[in-house]
């Protein structure tokens, strides 16, 4: 039985990582095709050809492993139907269970393999390529999107920011807005970029200072410097965190970051989807072996590869509108946030299941 465990296994290892070959190289040559008008645009260095996409390269195998698991499957077990090998197995009292167990046990090692990368490399390389994008090969240009409600009140000011980096002490799109105590406007400070420097003291870039006369809200005065000092009053974890992009945050910091918004009674759901939709996502290299594998011998020696892609796709596309659907239900209130991320895995689990059962002995 190790014999054949280590032969079908090694089938499933070499198609898998031959897909997994073409899907990256077409998900970067897609990458590549987007933001090299950026790079041209603003005379990238040549290294950041290389490095871009370097550092989305677990992203990009993230995104692309289950359907590469789906495909491999469908593939290995295709060629051993076309090859016969399934009915010599058959014929020496090996059952189906037997046959493709080496199957199941590297799909919960990929399950493993997946959580940890989209729990802690996926963040870290959505991190970095989004730093080398906005601020090395932009050099520092202003964004000119910003996301929704970033910001905060404290005491008598309103802090914004447009974009963070956290790990590294720098916010881009820093604007602090000053009261008086009837709340008007009395100051506004914007900065391109700003960069932490102790306690709740910031360094601001390409800095803007207009002030305010609070009773008519006329500019009495405007100031334009390189460089200003500012003291905020907060430290970089409690200025950047909130402005995390959940999908840049590793697990643990999800975790925490849940646990301490709604202690604080604060609005985490976004933050909760993320961390209970990477836990779902993490068990589908296991359910695309389930549902690969009975699926190929389902179709016999029929089961092409042209087949395979077909069905692949169709069940990627439904997939992630099953998921895409629930999260927005969940998100909105209407669906408990466990059941929305792993509705769709159990749909492709009874799929999986069904598959199994339906076999022809």
């Amino acid at each position: 039985m190790r014999t054949i465990n280590r032969h079908v296994a090694g089938l499933f290892v070499r198609h898998l990582a031959v897909i997994l070959l073409v899907l990256v190289g077409l998900y970067g040559l897609i990458e590549f095709i987007e933001k090299v008008d950026d790079f041209i645009e603003f005379q990238a260095n040549p290294v950041h050809y290389l490095s871009y996409p370097l550092y989305k390269l677990p992203l990009m195998l993230d995104q692309s492993l289950s359907m590469g698991i789906l495909l491999a499957a469908f593939a290995t077990i295709g060629l051993l139907s076309r090859t016969n090998q399934i009915t010599a197995l058959r014929s020496c009292g090996i059952g189906l269970w037997q046959s493709t167990r080496a199957l199941f046990a590297i799909g919960v090692l990929l399950c493993l393999a997946a959580f940890a990368g989209s729990a802690w490399l996926v963040p870290w390389s959505a991190r970095q390529s989004h730093y080398l994008l906005a601020t090395e090969i932009k050099g520092g240009k202003p964004v000119a999107q910003q996301t929704e409600n970033l910001y905060f009140r404290d005491g008598q000011r309103i802090i914004t920011v447009a974009e963070s980096f956290p790990e590294r002490g720098e916010v881009r799109g820093l604007t602090v807005l000053e009261f008086d105590n009837d709340f008007r406007l009395t100051r506004r400070v914007e900065a391109v970029s700003a960069r932490h420097l102790d306690g709740g003291r910031w360094l601001l870039t390409d800095a803007s200072t207009r002030t305010f006369d609070p009773a008519t809200q006329d500019v009495t005065g405007y100031n334009r410097q390189w460089q200003l000092t500012v003291d905020t009053g907060r430290p970089p974890e409690e200025l950047t965190e909130i402005w995390y992009k959940p999908e840049e945050m590793t697990f643990t910091e999800l975790l925490s970051l849940d646990s301490r918004l709604r202690q604080s009674g604060q609005e985490s759901i976004r933050y909760r989807a993320e961390w209970h939709q990477r836990l779902a996502r993490s068990a589908t290299p296991l359910l695309m072996v389930l549902l690969g594998v009975p699926f190929a011998l389902h179709r016999g020696r029929k089961a092409s590869l042209a087949l395979g892609i077909a069905v692949s796709l169709a069940t990627f596309l439904v997939y992630f509108a099953l998921q895409a659907i629930g999260m927005a239900f969940g998100t909105a209130g209407l669906l408990p946030i466990p059941l929305a991320a792993w509705a769709a895995n159990l749909l492709l689990l009874l799929v999986g299941a069904w598959l199994f059962l339906t076999l022809d002995s």
